[in-house]
């Protein structure tokens, strides 16, 4: 349809972040061989070019991620995560209420999925062992679904 015959052109809310394909580049790249996409994800590069733009809650705390550090036990703040890396921080303040979810992710941090990284610093990885240590206890003692008949 046209503009003329009442449909207006499409113009994105900049709140769900994607990009314009058709859908046979859509296929070509759904079909691709997992082998191949993991390769692909090794090559230098590869994750610059896929990562989403900085935003001005990646620069800093924000007031949610600030609350949620605050609101951890003195003993599993990552205080050194939050300066160095807020991008995490707010990510991870921002899924807390799932702990599953949670000690996923923090997992994901410590273990190179991608090859060639740098890492985080000692400081850092101390950090995110003693959050994913208070995740692990939360979970311990949450109550569990009774089992289905």
């Amino acid at each position: 349809m046209s503009e003329q015959q009442g449909q207006k052109p499409f113009k994105p809310s900049g709140l769900i972040e994607f990009e314009f394909t058709d859908v046979g580049t859509a296929r070509r790249e759904a079909d691709k061989p997992a082998a191949v996409v993991a390769i692909e994800k090794l090559m230098p590069g590869y994750w610059e070019e896929h990562r989403r733009p900085l935003t001005p809650a990646d620069r800093a705390l924000t007031g949610k991620g600030i609350d949620w550090m605050l609101g951890l036990p003195s003993n599993a703040r990552p205080k050194a995560l939050c300066e160095q890396h807020p991008r995490i921080a707010n990510h991870l303040a921002d899924n807390w209420d799932n702990p599953r979810d949670t000690q996923l992710v923090l997992m994901r941090l410590l273990a190179d999925e991608r090859g060639h990284r740098k890492g985080f610093s000692l400081q850092i990885e101390q950090e995110i062992g003693r959050l994913a240590a208070y995740v692990q206890s939360l979970l311990e003692v949450a109550p569990t679904e009774p089992a289905g008949l």
